[in-house]
């Protein structure tokens, strides 16, 4: 959790950067933080499969919005997350949680389905995410009998990338949206399993400068 007051330093920075600065042409539309929680698992091959019981966590950071088009954005991200899994025995009363901790950064086009400046959306694009760390515990009929820490001081394998796909609503001022992600390269080079991501999320949207004007239909 170190991680988060950089994060809230850094959203800020941007913040007060975009209020005394003129952003780029390319950054001109909405940004703004975004926070939600997922529900984490792994799959063993399957698209969006589920091998094991959902990790529920938090999620957070900040979002820009690139108008390329008066329905199509382009829509990076800066997020911290949760990866993992849970697996569950009732009957033996055994249970193990691994959670991974990445800095994620998606690179998504945000497509509107009408010419409303606001209503639905979707949403698809790669992710590049960071391993930050790792912890696996588990508990034998509710104690907690192993706590063992990743080890990532010589580890070659911290980056995971993934495909994201979602939609979502958008007002003037709050955006919230649904979305799916799963890596494309496996977080086990053994067991050859993929971490999976379905999130919940919110957005404050700050405006930019409007995008141009949307031609009426006859």
């Amino acid at each position: 959790m170190r991680f988060w007051p950089l994060s809230v330093i850094l959203c800020m920075s941007l913040s007060a950067t975009a209020q005394t600065q003129e952003r780029p042409a390319f950054l001109q539309g909405h940004q703004g933080p975004r926070i939600g929680f997922g529900m984490a698992s792994q799959s063993s091959g399957a698209l969006f499969g589920n091998s094991s019981n959902l990790l529920f966590g938090p999620l957070g950071g900040w979002h820009f919005e690139a108008p390329l088009h008066p329905q199509m954005s382009l829509m990076p991200e800066v997020l911290y997350m949760a990866k993992g899994f849970v697996v569950r025995n009732p009957a033996q009363g055994t249970r193990s949680r691994s959670v991974y901790r990445y800095l994620e950064v998606p690179l998504l086009l945000k497509i509107s389905t009408d010419k409303g400046e606001d209503g639905m959306y979707l949403l698809a694009g790669p992710s590049v995410g960071y391993f930050l760390s790792g912890r696996t515990q588990t508990w034998l009929n509710g104690q907690l009998n192993t706590d063992i820490k990743y080890d990532l001081t010589d580890s070659n394998r911290r980056l995971q990338f993934s495909g994201v796909v979602g939609m979502g609503m958008e007002g003037d001022r709050w955006a919230f949206d649904v979305r799916a992600q799963t890596s494309l390269t496996p977080f086990d080079s053994f067991q050859r399993v993929q971490n999976v991501v379905y999130a919940l999320t919110i957005a404050h949207r700050i405006p930019g400068k409007k995008p141009p004007a949307r031609e009426k239909e006859d």
